[in-house]
């Protein structure tokens, strides 16, 4: 998980929301804007699941691997967007997926 002062506030979240530029997969959209330092956050629908308990995990899957990404020395604004499709893959297709569209938008960046 990543620390308080990395995540995005609300009035944050809405601005970069609006400005950052959008990458598409097939269960997450990320959004990406270049910033000097890193921030990120995560966001999981009730259109995914009803149920806290799996929204929460799939939540902190995705933190995770921005985690990794931030350890090494990735910068910017991260907004991920959790598609329902999601909750059908496994855990490793799920990880597979989020790296792929991650390392896409660095290499675009």
């Amino acid at each position: 998980m990543l620390k308080k002062h990395e995540r995005l506030t609300r009035t944050e979240f809405e601005t970069y929301f609006k400005q950052g530029k959008r990458f598409h997969g097939d269960h997450i959209t990320m959004i990406y804007l270049p910033y000097p330092t890193f921030h990120a956050a995560v966001v999981v629908s009730k259109k995914v699941s009803k149920k806290a308990v799996v929204r929460n995990t799939l939540r902190r899957r995705v933190y995770a691997m921005l985690y990794i990404k931030k350890q090494k020395g990735v910068t910017g604004i991260w907004i991920a967007l959790i598609k329902p499709g999601l909750l059908s893959l496994t855990k490793q297709q799920a990880k597979t997926q989020t790296e792929n569209l991650v390392e896409r938008v660095v290499k675009t960046a």
